[in-house]
């Protein structure tokens, strides 16, 4: 009888472990490769699959987005100081989810993304988000430059969407634009990179996030030792006239964070500046904020900066 027990209960538990095993296989036997990881800046996350919503809380990782092809997936984002080649995501198709520090919750949540898209000043909220759906954070040190920069950015999103080569392709484009440009300049003369803010400029030199002009283009600088200051070293428009600048690349904070008041010739046009080298042979270049103040390392954008500050090189 005992043995006839025993036996019993093995082939239940042989059984049990059948069914317990079938089981998992069923939970598990998703296609080969739906399952990813990404690897971000603040981890890693899991994806089942292909994300097929998502919400986009960086400019930069929204200019990337669409250079992969990826727009159509794109369900909410900030839409304050949207720039204006982002345009089409102004539409009112996609919902607006608040600011870039300061994302929406409750209309995410709305949404029910896939994946969520921090960078830079929505970096902070990674945690909280990620609580609640995938996250990955693209932010990058302030040690890359530009193309180095949106290469980093770029890897968590072509990864979690399988577009390693297109972001692959673009990277290698923008290495060969910059190579291609930085012989001209050397022969730029001395620049100085300036940016305009509430009446006042500030200086920012080859650390600064505006450096690709020294550190890629080669461009010589016009004043040595420029504090790494996130907006700048502050200057007077006297230390703007005896510094000299033979050209100046110039970026207007207000006009990309939409404050009203003077755009930034308006507050270098003055009797100091009309004074230095750069103004009097008409070579102040004027880039655009929106790309290089708030967009930055977006894999279209990042060639848009090259090019705006090619201007400033000889033909």
């Amino acid at each position: 009888m005992v043995r006839r027990l025993a036996a019993l209960l093995t082939v239940l538990l042989l059984s049990l472990t059948a069914c317990g095993q079938g089981g998992q296989t069923d939970r598990t036997s998703a296609p080969s490769g739906e399952h990813i990881t990404v690897t971000h800046t603040q981890g890693t996350t899991e994806l089942e699959g292909s994300p097929e919503k998502i919400v986009v809380l960086d400019f930069g990782a929204l200019d990337t987005v669409k250079a992969l092809g990826l727009g159509d997936k794109v369900v909410g984002l900030p839409k304050r100081a949207l720039p204006a080649f982002l345009g089409e995501f102004a539409d009112e198709k996609f919902e607006d989810v608040g600011t870039l520090q300061e994302p929406n919750l409750e209309t995410i949540s709305k949404l029910d993304p896939d994946l969520v898209i921090v960078g830079f000043r929505s970096a902070a909220k990674y945690p909280e988000l990620s609580q609640h759906w995938p996250t990955i954070d693209i932010t990058f040190t302030s040690d890359k430059n530009l193309i180095d920069g949106t290469a980093a950015a770029a890897a968590p999103i072509a990864e979690a969407f399988g577009k390693q080569a297109e972001a692959d392709a673009k990277i290698a484009a923008l290495r060969a634009k910059a190579t291609g440009l930085e012989a001209k300049g050397a022969d730029a003369g001395k620049g100085l990179i300036v940016m305009t803010s509430g009446g006042k400029i500030s200086l920012h030199g080859p650390k600064s996030r505006y450096g690709v002009v020294h550190t890629l283009l080669g461009v010589p600088q016009a004043r040595e030792n420029i504090a790494a200051e996130s907006h700048g070293e502050p200057a007077s428009f006297e230390l703007l006239a005896e510094i000299n600048p033979e050209v100046m690349f110039v970026v207007d904070r207000d006009a990309a964070i939409g404050t009203e008041g003077q755009n930034a010739r308006q507050i270098l046009d003055n009797e100091l500046v009309r004074g230095t080298t750069a103004w009097q042979q008409n070579r102040l270049v004027m880039l655009d904020g929106s790309r290089w103040y708030i967009t930055i390392h977006g894999l279209d954008n990042a060639g848009a900066m090259l090019d705006e500050a090619a201007q400033g090189l000889p033909a």
